[in-house]
């Protein structure tokens, strides 16, 4: 699968087969795409804990769930891996020298640049030193931002299915149950298995509401040719009808013993997402305006 098709076939999974555990090895190589993200300095401050929920103690996994958002909880218990990614604070305050400084001699920057080691350890590195904590720790949740990226395109290739959610139940909680040192902060935790689903892909908003050409407000224009191009590659798909989706919901619900009712909203609130000056005209389903109550 190339980069692009990968981009277009991830999708937020809600539904897992509970029956089916993950190879160890597909695991690694999820982490291995976390590990070679982009970082700043060469902190690599991305850090996560692997979750097997067959070996791992009951009662600690009950807390866990304790702590996500009551919403998240139905694919959080049928999920058979969960990856909880963190922050190291003292991939910063710590190691950031040692990091850093390895690039010196592999010839991955340059004195063309700017850089000396003496810069580095004398001038740059107080500096950085400075930085309050949370500003260190909204740099980091960029940086791992990237690292859960290119895992979950990881995941996709090896044809498994990822969910990120949040604590938002009990987040203070949440490090405690990990038993987490105050300098490793939990960011997100993502469910891992193979889908028993399989939706479109959501809509996103407009490209021209999006991007800007030379200044803001100026909208970019989107090309209909790299669009076109990107649908033949993969990338950007077209939906299936949209009652194929709900009939696969209810289907899984059914099996699940769980309610087969739809969500729904005011049709009314429904036909605004079609007119000229939604961010959404032009790319959500045509039968999707039939629904709603």
């Amino acid at each position: 699968m190339e980069v692009l098709e990968a981009i277009g076939k991830r999708r937020s999974i809600r539904f897992y087969k509970s029956w089916k555990n993950v190879e160890d090895w597909k695991i690694q190589i999820i982490l291995q795409a976390a590990r070679y993200a982009s970082c700043q300095g060469n902190c690599n401050s991305t850090e996560a804990i692997v979750i097997d929920k067959a070996t791992y103690p009951k009662k600690k996994w009950n807390e866990i769930v304790g702590c996500v958002s009551a919403f998240n909880e139905l694919h959080l218990q049928t999920a058979p891996k969960l990856v909880v990614w963190l922050t190291n604070l003292d991939g910063w305050y710590k190691d950031l020298v040692k990091s850093f400084a390895v690039l010196f001699p592999l010839r991955a920057i340059s004195a063309a640049q700017g850089w000396t080691y003496k810069l580095l350890t004398e001038t740059t590195y107080p500096r950085l030193m400075s930085f309050p904590k949370d500003k260190t720790e909204d740099l980091f949740r960029i940086e791992a931002g990237q690292a859960m990226a290119q895992s979950m395109l990881a995941a996709t290739e090896l044809g498994l299915g990822t969910c990120l959610i949040a604590t938002g139940r009990n987040p203070e909680a949440f490090p405690k149950v990990l038993g987490l040192p105050e300098n490793v902060i939990p960011l997100w935790a993502m469910t891992v298995g193979y889908p028993l689903e399989d939706p479109d892909q959501r809509p996103r908003k407009r490209f021209d509401r999006l991007f800007h050409s030379n200044q803001y407000g100026k909208p970019l224009k989107e090309d209909k040719d790299t669009r076109s191009l990107l649908k033949d590659l993969g990338m950007i798909m077209d939906p299936n009808p949209i009652d194929e989706r709900e009939a696969e919901l209810r289907n899984i619900c059914k099996s699940l013993g769980l309610t087969e009712d739809m969500p729904d909203m005011p049709k009314e609130k429904i036909k605004e997402l079609y007119k000229k000056d939604s961010p959404y005209y032009g790319e959500l389903p045509k039968d999707l305006i039939k629904k709603g109550v």
